[in-house]
């Protein structure tokens, strides 16, 4: 009979003793999962100890100031696991030099005292990128049987946040680092074609009463298969793959070293072609200019069109009349005729109106037209729509950073669209093992 039988028998046993008469088979799995639990609290603990050295150094090198540390006594720790809260004991050494002592065991391991564990902070991170940390709460104590409240996935999230913001610290010195990129250049295969997007949403912060909403800024870094359709309201078959994210709360300087060093990681400043797609914001093409001089610029199609339909509206009162005039208008500017769509929103132009969209229409389409050539664009093959961005914007923004009734801290709000947006971008395994083994102190 194998171990995993014996355990099975053992389980029916004690299940059996502490309920006799199980009310349905949704009871059973209940009972069950706090039988594992308590099993798993158990052995957990027993394994942990059993690690522990049975006869302590005397001595030990401190980790502070590389001297000779004393071992004092055994002490306990106590830990917030996935099995529940357990303690443990372990040897603790004080430096007679520096006067701070330390636990080797818990550093060898990577345990947590008084704190939650590292796959608690992991799990629990995830929750609190997803939803708001109430809820989350909630269904984390669900799914675990252990309590976390949302104070502590507030936490946790912030954590992974921090540390992609320290991962990001690392990119921006790597990315100055000009024979690091030479040797890249030389050994990595560039992209044949990398496509960047921006864009902003606005979260809101407390303090300032007269303007509590704040940028926040969003990038995108990915790669596309399939074409652009043949004709303007065509079915688009084109998919964006590979996509990284990355975010931050700060202004149009701060954001461009991130531009940067996020994009070196991705190599877009090796790939044949870099294409960036963006609406007509002044901040996004400047950073363009100023980091990747050399990258074709997309107004997004998507974008361009949107400025078409409020024209009309203005123009006409009949929706016959507007749809026309949008669908050859429209028509225009997919075969890159700016031109005759300059002059069509010029025709309406009403300077009594202060808000004409005439006017913003026709000042949109001049300050962009370089950016508008769609029908090079689709012969080249290009992406030319950023929906791409916009779904980052609501992925991290509008889905989890402006849930109902949420006021952010600034520092909270940066750290939780960084971990949310390292989360989309699959880099949550390599935050984890980053910080598997933190360096506890005494």
């Amino acid at each position: 009979m194998d171990n995993i039988t014996k355990i099975g028998q053992l389980l029916l046993e004690t299940l059996a003793e502490r309920v006799s008469h199980p009310d349905d088979f949704g009871h059973m799995e209940q009972e069950l999962r706090q039988l594992l639990q308590e099993c798993g609290r158990e052995g957990l603990s027993q394994w942990v100890q059993s690690l522990t050295p049975t006869y302590p150094e005397d001595h030990t090198d401190c980790p502070y100031c590389k001297q000779e540390a004393d071992y004092i006594r055994w002490r306990q720790g106590n830990i917030r696991s996935l099995q529940g809260n357990m303690s443990y004991q372990r040897p603790y050494y004080l430096c007679v030099y520096c006067h701070r002592g330390h636990y080797p065991f818990d550093n060898e391991l990577g345990l947590r005292p008084n704190r939650m564990s590292a796959e608690m902070e992991r799990l629990g991170g995830m929750v609190g990128v997803q939803i708001p940390f109430g809820q989350g709460s909630n269904i984390f104590e669900e799914l675990t049987l252990v309590g976390l409240s949302d104070q502590s996935l507030d936490k946790a999230s912030q954590a992974y946040g921090i540390e992609m913001a320290t991962v990001e610290e690392e990119w921006a010195i790597e990315s100055q680092n000009i024979a690091k990129i030479q040797r890249r250049r030389q050994t990595e295969r560039p992209p044949v074609r990398l496509y960047g997007s921006m864009d902003a949403t606005k979260i809101h912060i407390h303090g300032d009463e007269k303007d509590p909403w704040r940028d926040l800024k969003i990038g995108a870094w990915f790669e596309a298969s399939g074409r652009p359709p043949t004709k303007p309201d065509g079915e688009w078959r084109i998919q964006a793959e590979n996509i990284s994210y990355y975010a931050d709360i700060c202004e149009s300087k701060e954001f461009s070293s991130l531009l940067w060093s996020t994009g070196v990681q991705r190599n877009a400043n090796l790939a044949r072609e870099l294409v960036i797609l963006g609406d007509g914001a002044e901040w996004i093409w400047n950073l363009v200019k100023s980091n990747f001089p050399k990258a074709v610029q997309i107004i997004d199609w998507f974008h361009a069109c949107e400025y078409l339909m409020p024209v009309a509206k203005a123009a006409f009162q009949d929706k016959k009349q507007q749809q026309a005039w949008v669908n050859n208008v429209k028509g225009s500017l997919w075969e890159g005729e700016l031109d005759d769509v300059i002059a069509a929103c010029q025709t309406h132009v009403n300077p009594e109106l202060e808000e004409d969209p005439a006017q913003k229409a026709v000042t949109y389409f001049q300050n962009n037209r370089d950016r508008m050539d769609y029908p090079f664009y689709r012969k080249q093959g290009y992406h030319i729509g950023s929906g791409t961005i916009e779904s980052a914007a609501k992925q991290i923004g509008t889905q989890r950073m402006k849930v109902s009734g949420a006021i952010w801290n600034e520092d909270s709000a940066r750290n939780v669209a960084k971990a949310r947006a390292a989360y989309l971008s699959g880099q949550w395994s390599m935050l984890a093992e980053r910080r598997a083994h933190l360096p506890t102190i005494a």
